[in-house]
């Protein structure tokens, strides 16, 4: 197996590894550690099968329920299906960090396309390791101690009406974070913020709240810290939801683009996620 990086930031391509049936140990150990350093991988034309993924995803650690909303892919509940033209428009357009408002945040994603437009649909990452790493220190020590408030936020346009948007608040309720995070396994610290989901910054007025959060939003929204990946049908990505953000561009419409999710909700080898369930 070798690792090529893609920028120095975040992300590199895999290659050496047939994902086209279960992988043995070792080989998901080395994915693992792949992941840990480059925080999203990819591997080109996997040929992978819905078993096969989840197999993969199982080797990881415990898996999300079905989705609440999405379709699944026939006979697997636990993938969820993402399909998306000019009748069924993306919402995964903008920048964000996959259910931050929920007690368990999930740990992982593994992102199979099924099938790409000729042109568009990219998906794009950002490291949120590389975003602390460029605050000024007099403002990793400003933030060190807030906490923000993450709940809802943009997903609240799924569910229109007053009486279906009370029901989801009460269903989901919030979770407060700190905005500096150490990450459990690497102990890096990264910019604990997320643009579609934090809703308040604790200890501040509203007007200073939302100061911060559009300076926080405009500091992570940087090329440097970013990759870009061009989806062929068969690619895979998998990226550690801990310490990226990720935006779905949606610029294909109204072409068809379909892909597989499983997502990863706690790790096996970090240990306090499952000592969470507990």
């Amino acid at each position: 197996m070798k690792a090529q990086r893609i920028t120095p930031a975040i992300g590199a391509e895999i290659t050496g590894v047939d994902l086209s049936r279960p992988v043995p140990e070792h080989v998901s150990d080395a994915l693992y550690a792949a992941l840990l350093e480059h925080q999203v991988i990819f591997l080109r034309d996997t040929r992978i099968t819905p078993r096969a993924h989840m197999a993969l995803a199982q080797s990881f650690g415990e898996i999300d329920e079905p989705h609440p909303l999405y379709p699944h892919v026939d006979g697997f509940e636990r993938i969820v299906k993402l399909e998306n033209d000019s009748g069924a428009p993306p919402d995964t357009n903008s920048w964000h960090t996959d259910l931050t408002f929920k007690a368990v945040q999930p740990f992982a994603s593994i992102l199979v396309a099924r099938v790409v437009p000729e042109v568009g649909g990219d998906t794009m990452w950002s490291s949120n390791y590389a975003a602390y790493d460029r605050l000024p220190e007099g403002m990793k020590a400003d933030l060190e101690g807030l906490e923000a408030v993450h709940d809802l936020g943009d997903f609240r346009n799924s569910f229109a009406g007053k009486e279906k948007l009370d029901s989801a608040v009460a269903r989901f309720g919030h979770m407060v974070r700190p905005l500096i995070g150490t990450h459990p396994v690497t102990g890096r610290k990264f910019l604990n913020y997320n643009e579609a989901f934090v809703t308040h910054i604790l200890g501040l007025t509203t007007n200073e709240s939302n100061s911060l959060r559009v300076w926080l939003a405009n500091h992570m929204n940087r090329p440097e810290d970013q990759v870009r990946w061009r989806w062929k049908a068969g690619d895979l990505a998998m990226w550690d939801n801990r310490c990226t953000m990720h935006y779905a561009v949606a610029d294909y419409l109204p072409a068809y683009r379909c892909m597989n999710r499983i997502t990863v909700v706690r790790d096996r080898r970090d240990g306090t996620g499952m000592q969470e369930a507990s």
